[in-house]
């Protein structure tokens, strides 16, 4: 069955709506038709497996054609924050999952800096992208009412670029700051080249790197995907914000961290 046809599918079983409140959308990119579709991870499926790296299993498995090859377009490239990601203080972390080129079975690698909680303050808490892009593309996800705005943008003049330099470009040309107001997660010229242990970075120094995830990336033509301007509050947390400051005074307090 096409990749098109799965996703069909599965969105036909995912709710339209939250199904609580701090629930972010899945949002599923066709690099190749540049389409965008939205729907909620079933409540099932986040009281099983919670999030992050269990949804992104579940959707692999939903969407996974075994015919096929791991760097086949068709075969999903999927990004997923953790379910406290963002809320709680220390909670930064994210999977990036699909069907490693390296060893043939699972990729499923986690990293941390900005973009997992980038990506879930723009209202999204999984991407999967599937289909050839035309042209080297970057995604970006900008302030909107709701989950972010995303925009499929020209890659080329990034094209070549290792990470330093194209974070600094990146910035240059978006006029905005790391951290601050941005994050991204890119391929260097080794995803370009799909070399099969190649990595994607998540900042510059964060990586993810276990099962050859810039190889994957790199076969969809997609060169990076920027988050601006984290938009969103989660009235939930709102009321805990005042003891984060009390709990990092504690945790520095500790023996472990004066004496590291």
């Amino acid at each position: 069955m096409p990749i098109r046809d799965r996703v069909a599918r599965l969105l036909d079983e995912m709710p339209p709506e939250a199904q609580f409140p701090s629930q972010g959308a899945t949002l599923f990119v066709d690099l190749e038709r540049r389409e965008l579709r939205t729907a909620f991870t079933p409540l099932a499926v986040t009281r099983t497996v919670l999030g992050g790296r269990g949804a992104n299993m579940y959707y692999l498995h939903r969407l996974l054609d075994e015919s096929l090859t791991p760097l086949d377009p068709d075969i999903p490239l999927i990004f997923g924050s953790g379910l406290l990601t963002g809320l709680v203080p220390s909670a930064a972390r994210g999977n990036c999952t699909s069907w490693s080129p390296e060893s043939g079975v699972l990729l499923d690698s986690n990293a941390g800096d900005y973009f997992p909680s980038f990506l879930r303050m723009n209202g999204y808490d999984h991407l999967v992208l599937y289909g050839l892009a035309p042209a080297w593309t970057m995604l970006m996800i900008r302030e909107g009412p709701h989950e972010g705005i995303v925009t499929f943008e020209e890659a080329a003049p990034y094209v070549g670029m290792d990470n330093i330099d194209m974070r600094d470009a990146v910035a240059r040309n978006l006029g905005g700051q790391w951290a601050r107001n941005m994050a991204m997660v890119n391929i260097t010229r080794a995803g370009e080249h799909l070399v099969l242990t190649s990595g994607i970075m998540a900042g510059p120094k964060a990586i993810y790197a276990r099962g050859g995830p810039g190889a994957k990336m790199g076969a969809l033509r997609l060169k990076g995907i920027v988050t601006l301007a984290p938009t969103r509050e989660f009235s939930t947390a709102q009321p805990y914000k005042p003891y984060n400051r009390h709990i990092a005074r504690k945790l520095l307090a500790t023996s472990v961290v004066k004496n590291a």
